[in-house]
């Protein structure tokens, strides 16, 4: 897929109905986000089961949808951050959840004198 660049990358943050279509997600962008569906930005949706994603944008006159259905596994998406920026995502972000990577959760590990950032295992 062509990720869409110098775009921002916003994830819903809660599972949608995956039979929504272009108006309903739409509809979640404005009404929910309160955000403009047709300003660029990409948006991204993760069905109930996790097993499908969409990312719906805007695009030469018109909403386009990139619709991807997972076999195997599910899709995650990165964890919400508590600074209130947790819906934006990164374009590498973005390219881990279409690959369905799994993403690992940050936990501080006490050292001697320096406080160390790893991640778990």
């Amino acid at each position: 897929m062509m990720v869409p660049g110098d775009k921002k990358y916003f994830v819903y943050p809660d599972c949608v109905d995956g039979r929504k279509s272009f108006n309903g997600l739409a509809g979640i962008v404005r009404g929910e986000l309160n955000r403009d569906p047709g300003n660029g930005d990409v948006f991204i949706f993760v069905s109930r089961s996790r097993q499908s994603i969409k990312l719906l944008f805007w695009e030469h006159g018109g909403f386009v949808i990139y619709y991807k259905k997972m076999d195997n596994g599910n899709f995650e998406v990165p964890p919400l951050r508590a600074d209130g920026q947790g819906r934006h995502i990164s374009e590498i972000q973005l390219l881990q959840v279409i690959r369905g990577i799994e993403f690992q959760k940050e936990k501080q590990r006490t050292g001697n004198r320096k406080t160390n950032l790893t991640l778990e295992q």
